[in-house]
């Protein structure tokens, strides 16, 4: 597992920030589906890319990464698109981070599969933005876009932030 490197400076406060984690600590990793990959790029949100099972046992670890993110006024990229479960606290984790990101004129993006952008989008969490691929979730974290900018002309999709779509009256008789 990595943590996030320039944003915990020594091994003392890496043990502070994932106090929360001592059930991880104790079980056995081998057999374990979860991994979190931190790609940081510079001038750019950190990608936290998170692959098998996100569940109580291992959202705590999730929940210090955006901590950390929300700490030094980051935007931040969650990659699920790899997860195969993600549970409650996971969604917790989120939804407590998204508006505490937003405060610190960050910007929280998920990249998930359609199912879980459904749960996520009937939970309410308004302040965690959902989208089908990294790219586009790496795109609004990093500039605050719903959709990456289209070029000649083109018009945006409808239902992600795309312009009314206009229609003549009809004439009757």
């Amino acid at each position: 597992m990595t943590y996030l490197r320039s944003v915990i400076e020594t091994p003392q406060r890496l043990r502070l920030c994932l106090s929360e984690t001592a059930e991880w600590d104790r079980t056995a990793t081998d057999n374990c589906q979860f991994t979190l990959k931190i790609d940081e790029p510079t001038g750019g949100p950190i990608v936290l890319r998170l692959t098998g099972n996100v569940d109580a046992l291992t959202a705590p670890i999730l929940t210090a990464c955006l901590d950390e993110v929300v700490l030094h006024g980051r935007s931040a990229v969650v990659d699920l698109l790899g997860t195969t479960f993600v549970g409650c606290a996971a969604l917790t984790a989120l939804a407590d981070a998204g508006p505490r990101i937003h405060e610190q004129r960050g910007h929280l993006a998920v990249a998930a599969p359609a199912p879980l952008r459904r749960i996520i989008a009937r939970v309410g969490m308004d302040k965690v933005r959902t989208f089908d691929t990294l790219a586009d979730a790496f795109t609004a974290a990093h500039t605050g876009q719903v959709r990456p900018p289209l070029s000649g002309g083109a018009r945006r999709p409808r239902g992600l932030g795309a312009d009314p779509v206009t229609t003549a009256p009809r004439r009757t008789g």
